[in-house]
Formats: C-alpha cells, structure tokens, sequence
C-alpha cells in the first residue's frame, strides 16, 4: 500500500503507544516472546514506520519477554539452484568467486521487508549463525534463541524455532497470512513426512570463504495458507487488525502440534 492510501485509510495516526496498547488489548503482555511475521504496507499510516513497530512490540513486551524475526538471506545460496529468477549458467563461476560469505553483522535480509531488515540492526538485537535462515532476536532470551543454530535443517530441532517453542512463544502474523508463518517449518520437521535436499552457502571457515554444503528439506509455503486456515476453522480463531493491518495471533506450540498431526496423517 502506498503512503497516500495508508493516509487516507487512517482516522488517527498509529504511533508507538496507540499500537502498544492495541497489542496489550489483544493478549500481548509484559514478558511474553513473541515471533512477528510483517507486511508494513499492510498497515494504515504508522507515525515512524518500522521503527515504530519495532518499539510498540518491544515496550509491549519489554526487555523481560523477547521479539524474535525471522532474517532470511536466502540469495547467499547455490546459484545453481536460483528459479525466479535464474541466472545464465555461464555466471556460475563468478557468483561462486565472488559472492561475500555470510556475516551476521552485515549480510542484510532479502525479500523480508522493511521491519526485519530494519530490526536486524537495531541495538542488542543478536542474529543467528545460519547463512540462509537466519533468525534475529532481542530480549532476555536473545543469546538462548539465536546461539546453536545449526547449519543442517535450519528450520529443525536445533533452530531458533525450536527454542521459541520451548518458551512458549505467540506469533503474530501482521499483514501477512500463513506462507510466511516459518513455524510452520518446524512442524513439517516433527511430521518427518519430508524429502532432504542439499543446498550450500558461503560461510567462513578459519578466515577463509568456504562453499558449505548442508542437508535441508524439501518444502513448500504456499501449501501453508490452507492448512493454516484449516486451523483456524477448527479452533475457531478470529483474525484482527493492528495498526490497520489485517493480523493474526497464535499460540505457537497450540499451532505446531496440530500442523506436525495433520501433516503427519
């Protein structure tokens, strides 16, 4: 959406405690973690645009709970196996020359949007190990959720995903629907109904840029919306708005549980 729809869409703007307070009227509490999936676009006219969001969540659930992002830079990968778009086999050998390894501190997100990327270099914010699904995290727990997070099935067991789902975590999908929900990923690990792939990125290795191969598993997101929406419709979830966004609240261990039975049937 653009600035001047978000405007005209807008009776009052959404500043940082107005959205505060929709988060606390909606179940969002001092020392809860909480993992946000976005579409700033989506939402009405926010004064401070994501920073905004990033402060409304963070004094929501203040320094005693955690914030969590997802900071995937999926184009530090295979060339070999880049879609939409490709790119000319014969460029292979450059991209594999030439391509910077992935830093935690300056690999910025792709295709994340504004809220994450912005996050990601926020103060005391600490950015997983994971060169392709990376997740950023601030709060009490923020070393415990981003440390360990290793190379082979970085949306398993021992991911960032897998700790939120020990603290209990909530996810709030603001402005997006369940394609970009990634616990939805650990799921599909606990369902075991999956094919391993094998993928690589550059990392660092001894001070030097290495190609590190690792294990992943096949998937698809967009096969998400239906069996998201299918919980919905069976726990009678009711979406809503935040900041003029259509929005989502859930129990991430309540929605993982499920998801891992259904997939598994």
């Amino acid at each position: 959406m653009g600035e001047k729809k978000a405007i005209r869409k807008t009776r009052t703007p959404h500043t940082v405690a107005s959205i505060c307070e929709e988060l606390h009227n909606l179940g969002i509490a001092k020392g809860d973690t909480v993992i946000l999936h976005s579409a700033l676009g989506q939402a009405g006219w926010v004064c401070g645009g994501g920073v905004a969001i990033i402060k409304a969540f963070q004094k929501a659930v203040t320094e005693s709970g955690n914030l969590v992002m997802a900071s995937q830079s999926t184009n530090i990968s295979d060339p070999s196996k880049w879609r939409n778009p490709a790119v000319p086999k014969e460029w292979w050998p450059t991209i594999y020359e030439e391509m910077p390894a992935y830093n935690p501190e300056e690999t910025p997100t792709f295709f994340m949007g504004v809220i994450p990327e912005t996050f990601r270099k926020m103060a005391d914010v600490k950015r997983s190990s994971h060169p392709k699904y990376s997740f950023c995290a601030w709060g009490s727990d923020a070393a415990f959720i981003t440390e360990k997070h290793a190379l082979n099935f970085g949306f398993g067991e021992q991911s960032p995903l897998a700790r939120l789902y020990e603290l209990h975590a909530k996810i709030v999908l603001f402005g997006v629907d369940h394609n970009k929900n990634t616990s939805l990923h650990l799921a599909e690990h606990r369902a075991k109904a999956f094919r391993i792939q094998q993928e690589k990125s550059p990392i660092m290795v001894g001070g030097e840029k290495v190609w590190q191969s690792y294990d992943e598993i096949t998937s698809n997101s967009e096969e998400f919306i239906a069996i998201g929406r299918d919980y919905e419709q069976k726990t009678a979830h009711q979406p809503t708005t935040l900041a003029g966004a259509p929005s989502k609240i859930f129990d991430m261990r309540d929605l993982v549980d499920y998801v891992s039975e259904i997939i598994s049937e």
